[in-house]
Formats: structure tokens, C-alpha cells, sequence
């Protein structure tokens, strides 16, 4: 038997060898993930569509600030309250929007892993930090954000810093961003579900006030207001090619060519488990920081299913569920989750002859199934707990400070 002086020198001895290949790892996974974003925006910037989402609210803005009628720019679909927030953009020319706005896209996407990983407990210069922002780089969700320049990516910038005040309790300031996020884009109106089942009445008040009171003060200023209505019918039934992006339950089922009962079967089963796993979540994970990102989670995905519009790069907004993968106790340590979330973010999707469908039809496909997958996933991960009986270890210990013993080691610069 070695003697406790003969093993201390060789544990040590391993111990510098681990540290020195995590410190390795960490810098190839930071030298990739700049390279990688570098490669991606050299190929980006050549389109000739570059842009194109964010010229139409540029248009709308340069109507805007003259006295025009910004909906009469045909595909501008933002709330009023968008026109005040946006309106910086208008003085800016054609090139300035389109290639700053590639490079203010790719930052905000960076920004918001970061924000993220702080929320999760995760150091900012770690090998997963760095590894989420290589795999970012690649997946289909961002690459197509990148030319379409779409706000969405303000989205996911947004729900990345509502993890971060949730979980250190400043509620007030998640209302804040929520309620500017509503202003930009309804996207992440499920959210509001989570201040009233946490009852932070006052966050809810302030995420619901701002875009009123910004939706109220533009259209005082808004030429021809009653065109508001008529982009309604739009974001309620799409028409034309805009199906085929569509991954929600309405738009898939129609690509499928499935039966109307079937679709509302598919809305209202989506439904049932978003509150299954809402509640399981809220009362069977004890680490706060699980429980604040799989209800909202959960709640965003069912919004993209059971609601009327989702595309690919409203997927954004589940990047911070997929990093909580590398906390103990995340119901995403589940290969049949793993699996669906790496087809919401349209990759390694099967063949697109097995449905006899295009690639993006394809897509939107599967990014619905795989966001079944995940809550399907969930339930059947959560329902095997036991209860937490209140007990709140991410906020009321230092695991937030200091996560479990295998996530500091993982994420160590």
C-alpha cells in the first residue's frame, strides 16, 4: 500500500496535467469559435439579400420620422412602439445598416451567450462559454439570423439577461428588459407567465406598462394608425412561401397536409405539457437557475408551437436551456432532449426526401418534433423527482457563485 507522502506528489502531478489540457482545451476552443465567427461573417457579408429583414424596418423608420405611413412599407410587422425604439435607424444609409448591423448582430449574439453563461454560474473565458459560442457560430438558427439581420437576436439578448436578474432577484429589472423586448417584438410574451407564477406583481406591472405606454406614445405620432390593424391577418395566418419557415404547429400540419382536427389535437396536447413541465419545473428542480430557464423554456416553446409564427431564428432565445446542460440536476442531460434541441436549431436534420419536402421545409419540420422532443423529454425527467419541499439552492447557498464541483472544473479559464 503507497504511503499518504508516496500518492500526494502523483494526485498532484495528475491534478497539473488535467488543469494544463483544460487550459489547452480552453484556448483551442476560443481560437475556433473567433475563427469560426470571422469565416462566417466573410462568407455573410457577400449576400446580395444582406439584410434583408432589417432594410424593411429601416424603410418603415425613414417614413416614420418624416410623416409618413411606416405600414404602408408592405412586410413591416412590428408593434408601434417598435417605430420610437428603432428610430435611430433611420438616418443611417443603406451600407452603414446592413454591414454594421452584421457586426452589431454578430456582438449581440456574443453578448448574450455571455450574459447567459453568467447566469448559469458559468465562467465568462471557459472552455463552455467558448464552446457555445463556436457551436452558435454553426448551427442553422444563427447562420440564418446573420443576413437576415432580423431583431430577433435582440430577443435573445433580452431573455439572456432576464435569466441573469431573475436569478440574483432583481426582479424589477427583468421587467424592464422584458417590457423593452415586448416594445421591439411580442416575441417573448410567454415570459409574463413566469412573473405571475413567481407573483412579482410590480415586474409584471413595469414588463406590461412600457409597451403600452411606448405603443400609446407612437401612435400619437403615427400617420394612418387604423394600418396597424391590417398586418393582423398576417402574424395570424401566414400565406405564400412564408409557410415553409413557419415551425408552428398551424404551418407544419399544413406542410404535412394533416387534417384540421389534427392540428388542433397537436396545439392542445403542446399546451397540456407546457404546463406539465411548467409546474413540474417550478416545483421539482431546486436549483433556481434550472427552474427560472426550464419554465421559461418551456413556456417559449410551447408559444412557438401551440401560437401562429415561429422560425428559426426565434430558436435563439433556447441557447441559454441548451447551456444548462453542463449544470447537475438539468433535465437537458437527456439524449432524447440533446437530440431535439440540436434539431430546433436545424442541425443534422434526416434527409429531406424522407418527407418529400425542400430543406426548409424541412426544417421548420423538425424544429417543431424537436422542441416535442424536449418537452416530452422534461416530463418524463422531472416527473421521477421528488418535490423540493422550498428549498432554493442556487440563491439561497454560493452554488451560484461556486456551481457543482464538475461545472467549476469544466468551466475554468
Amino acid at each position: 500500500m503507497k504511503s499518504f507522502w508516496a500518492a500526494g506528489p502523483e494526485d498532484a502531478d495528475r491534478q497539473e496535467k488535467r488543469e494544463s489540457l483544460l487550459r489547452l482545451l480552453t484556448i483551442g476552443l476560443w481560437v475556433g469559435a473567433v475563427a469560426s465567427w470571422i469565416a462566417l461573417y466573410l462568407v455573410i457579408v457577400r449576400e446580395k439579400t444582406l439584410g434583408w429583414d432589417i432594410l424593411i424596418s429601416w424603410h418603415a423608420e425613414q417614413l416614420f420620422v418624416h410623416g409618413g405611413a411606416p405600414y404602408s412599407v408592405s412586410s413591416f410587422v412590428y408593434p408601434p412602439s417598435s417605430l420610437v425604439l428603432l428610430a435611430p435607424l433611420a438616418p443611417l444609409s443603406r451600407h452603414q445598416l446592413t454591414i454594421g448591423g452584421l457586426v452589431v448582430t454578430a456582438l449581440i449574439a456574443w453578448a448574450s451567450v455571455l450574459v447567459a453563461a453568467r447566469a448559469i454560474g458559468i465562467r465568462l473565458l471557459g472552455p463552455v462559454t467558448a464552446g457555445t459560442l463556436l457551436v452558435l457560430s454553426l448551427v442553422g438558427a444563427m447562420r440564418g439570423e446573420m443576413p437576415l439581420e432580423n431583431v430577433s437576436v435582440l430577443e435573445f439578448l433580452s431573455v439572456s439577461l432576464f435569466f441573469l436578474f431573475t436569478v440574483r432577484r432583481r426582479w424589477l429589472a427583468a421587467g424592464v428588459v422584458i417590457g423593452i423586448a415586448l416594445a421591439i417584438k411580442p416575441m417573448l410574451l410567454a415570459v409574463l407567465l413566469v412573473f405571475v407564477i413567481a407573483r412579482k406583481w410590480k415586474a409584471l406591472g413595469v414588463a406590461v406598462g412600457i409597451p403600452v405606454a411606448l405603443n400609446l406614445l407612437a401612435l400619437a405620432f403615427l400617420r394612418a394608425p387604423g394600418q396597424v390593424f391590417s398586418k393582423l391577418p398576417s402574424l395570424f395566418d401566414r400565406t405564400g412561401s412564408g409557410v415553409m419557415y413557419n415551425s408552428a404547429w398551424v404551418d407544419v400540419a399544413r406542410t404535412l397536409g394533416l387534417p384540421e382536427g389534427v392540428t388542433i389535437l397537436l396545439r392542445g396536447l403542446t399546451v397540456v405539457m407546457v404546463v406539465v413541465v411548467t409546474w413540474l419545473a417550478w416545483k421539482r428542480l431546486a436549483d433556481a437557475r434550472l427552474r427560472i430557464i426550464v419554465s421559461t423554456s418551456a413556456l417559449l416553446m410551447g408559444a412557438f408551437l401551440a401560437g401562429t409564427l415561429s422560425e428559426y431564428h426565434f430558436m435563439l432565445t433556447l441557447v441559454p436551456l441548451g447551456m444548462t446542460v453542463v449544470v447537475a440536476g438539468s433535465p437537458m442531460r437527456s439524449v432524447v432532449a440533446g437530440v431535439g434541441l440540436v434539431w430546433v436549431m436545424d442541425v443534422l436534420g434526416p434527409p429531406a426526401s424522407i418527407l418529400g419536402l425542400g430543406d426548409n421545409a424541412r426544417d421548420s419540420v423538425f424544429r417543431a418534433i424537436g422542441m416535442g422532443m424536449v418537452l416530452v423529454s422534461f416530463i418524463v425527467t422531472l416527473a421521477r423527482r421528488p418535490g423540493t419541499g422550498g428549498v432554493d439552492t442556487a440563491l439561497q447557498s454560493s452554488s451560484l457563485q461556486a456551481p457543482d464541483r464538475e461545472l467549476t472544473m469544466a468551466a475554468s479559464p
